[in-house]
């Protein structure tokens, strides 16, 4: 019982104790709503890219590559919101060399970063990700 202290004759309980008891009794963990994923990066001193993709529960991966992409070349970069790319298709598209495709990377990305890449794409159609 030491978690319980006795003063004038009257009982007290630890407030940490009390706490993690409410907590325990209200709030349930359904392990159901944890997404796995796993993830690749590939940084240079001008971009970053960040590749991921979701595990399903059988163990395999859905066929979908997301990308969250950081612009260093911008002030403040740190503090900018990133990008967040999730179109297999367009994806697909910078890497073969899609007029469409690439004007929009062009967009986001100078000469050098976009070949970096459609680099980092290949990548990512090498070990399987991207198909």
């Amino acid at each position: 019982m030491e978690n319980r202290i006795q003063i004038n004759g009257e009982w007290y309980v630890k407030e940490d104790s009390v706490l993690t008891t409410e907590i325990e009794e209200t709030h349930e963990f359904d392990a159901r709503h944890v997404t796995h994923f796993e993830a690749c990066v590939y940084e240079t001193d001008d971009y970053c890219w960040e590749a991921s993709r979701i595990r399903k529960d059988d163990g395999t991966f859905y066929k979908d590559v997301h990308i969250e992409f950081k612009d260093k070349t911008v002030d403040n970069w740190q503090s900018k919101e990133p990008e967040y790319w999730d179109s297999n298709s367009w994806l697909l598209g910078v890497l073969q060399k899609n007029p469409e495709s690439l004007e929009e990377a062009r967009n986001c990305m100078n000469k050098e970063g976009v070949r970096t890449f459609r680099l980092f794409l290949s990548y990512l159609a090498y070990i399987e990700w991207l198909k």
